[in-house]
C-alpha cells in the first residue's frame, strides 16, 4: 500500500506511485501540486514519465485529462504494466467516439436544414416569375369565358357559327388551364420533400423542366437561355431533388449576374469518362479573383442587402461533393463565368428508380 501524499491528504501521489513502479532513483517524492526543489530530480521524473507515455501510445495523457479523481486509483495499480491506464484510455476513447458521432449527426441534420432553407428561398424567388407566367393564360381564359357568356346571352346562340365559336373558346380555355397546371406542377415538384429512395435522374429532362420553370424570370431579366443537351447521356447517380437545387441555384446566380442589362445563358451536358458533365455559362461581368477565392463560402454574397442569403453556391458545392462529384468555376478575361460540374453516372447494370418527374 502506497502512503498518501502529504500535500494532498487522502490522495496517492502520482509521481510517488510512478517512482515505486519504475525506478528507485528518487530520493524524495514530488507531488503534483507542489514545486520540485531538486531540478535533477524533476528532469529525471519528466524523462521517466515521457518514456512511459510514449510506449503506451498516449494513454497516460488521456487518463490525465480525466481529472485528479482518476489519478489516484490508476497510480495505485500502475505496477500492473499500465493495464488500468490503458483500459481507462479505451473507455475514454469510446466516450469521445460516441460524442463525435453525435456531433457529426447533429451537423448533418443542421446541414439538411440549411439546404431546406436555401431551397425554400429559391422557391420564393421563383414564385414571382411563376405568378407572372400564370397571369397570361389566366387572362386568356377569362377573355374566352367572357366571350362564351356573351354568345349565350344572345337571342339565338344555338346557330352553327356560335356553337363552333364556343367550342373554339372552350378548347382554348382547356389548353391554357393545362398550361397553368404544368407551371404549378413544376414548382410543387421542386418544393416537395425529396424522396431518398430515388437515386437515378435523367439530367437532360430535368434541365428542360427547370428551364421552363425559370423561363419567365430569365425573360423578365432579358436573358436568353439556350441548351445543348448531349444525346444518349447516362443517368446521374443522384436524387432529382438535389440536382434541382444545384441547377436552379446556378441558373438564378447567372440571371442575377446579368441584370439589368441582360445577356445569354447557355446550359450544356456531356459525357466525361465515367461521369456526366454539366456546364453553365453566362455573359455577365465576370468574377474578380478576390471574389473567386470566397465564392463557395457560406453566407458570402456580392448581392445587395435583401437580395441574397449567400448560401446558394455554398449549398451547390456541398451537394456536388457529397454526391462524389466536382465543381469548379472559371471567369475568362473578357467577362462572364463558366461553372463546370462533374457528377457520377449511374451504373447501367443495376438500374435504380427514376427520380425525374414529368408534368
Amino acid at each position: 500500500m502506497l502512503p498518501p501524499c502529504k500535500s494532498s491528504p487522502g490522495h496517492v501521489c502520482f509521481f510517488h506511485a510512478f517512482r515505486h513502479c519504475v525506478s528507485p532513483v528518487f530520493r524524495r517524492r514530488p507531488c503534483l501540486n507542489e514545486p520540485c526543489a531538486d531540478p535533477v530530480l524533476a528532469r529525471t521524473a519528466t524523462a521517466w514519465l515521457a518514456a512511459a507515455v510514449i510506449p503506451l501510445g498516449g494513454c497516460l495523457a488521456l487518463v490525465w485529462g480525466l481529472g485528479p479523481e482518476i489519478l489516484a486509483p490508476v497510480a495505485a495499480v500502475a505496477g500492473a504494466g499500465g493495464c488500468v491506464a490503458l483500459a481507462v484510455a479505451v473507455l475514454r476513447t469510446r466516450r469521445l467516439t460516441r460524442h463525435m458521432t453525435a456531433l457529426c449527426q447533429e451537423a448533418a441534420a443542421l446541414r439538411q436544414q440549411v439546404v431546406a432553407s436555401g431551397k425554400l428561398a429559391v422557391v420564393g424567388e421563383q414564385a414571382a416569375g411563376v405568378a407572372h407566367e400564370i397571369n397570361n393564360p389566366v387572362a386568356i381564359m377569362m377573355e374566352e369565358a367572357g366571350w362564351v357568356l356573351d354568345i349565350l346571352d344572345g337571342d339565338d346562340f344555338a346557330t352553327p357559327d356560335n356553337l363552333a365559336e364556343m367550342r373554339r373558346a372552350l378548347t382554348q380555355i382547356r389548353v391554357q388551364g393545362a398550361r397553368c397546371k404544368e407551371i404549378t406542377h413544376l414548382l410543387l415538384t421542386y418544393a416537395r420533400k425529396p424522396d431518398d429512395a430515388c437515386s437515378n435522374t435523367d439530367l437532360n429532362a430535368l434541365i428542360t423542366q427547370l428551364v421552363a420553370l425559370s423561363g419567365s424570370r430569365a425573360k423578365a431579366a432579358r436573358v436568353q437561355v439556350t441548351t445543348a443537351l448531349a444525346a444518349d447521356l447516362p443517368r446521374v447517380a443522384a436524387p432529382a431533388s438535389q440536382l434541382q437545387q444545384v441547377l436552379l441555384n446556378c441558373i438564378n446566380n447567372a440571371v442575377d449576374a446579368m441584370e439589368p442589362g441582360g445577356g445569354a445563358l447557355a446550359i450544356a451536358t456531356s459525357r466525361v469518362g465515367d461521369k456526366v458533365g454539366l456546364t453553365v455559362t453566362d455573359t455577365g461581368p465576370g468574377i474578380s479573383p478576390a471574389v473567386m477565392e470566397r465564392l463557395f463560402e457560406p453566407f458570402f454574397t456580392t448581392k445587395a442587402a435583401g437580395k441574397g442569403t449567400g448560401l446558394g453556391l455554398s449549398i451547390c458545392a456541398g451537394i456536388v461533393r457529397e454526391l462524389g462529384g466536382e465543381i469548379s468555376v472559371h471567369s475568362p478575361a473578357g467577362g462572364g463565368a463558366i461553372f463546370n460540374i462533374l457528377l457520377p453516372a449511374a451504373a447501367q447494370a443495376t438500374p435504380a428508380p427514376d427520380c425525374t418527374e414529368t408534368p
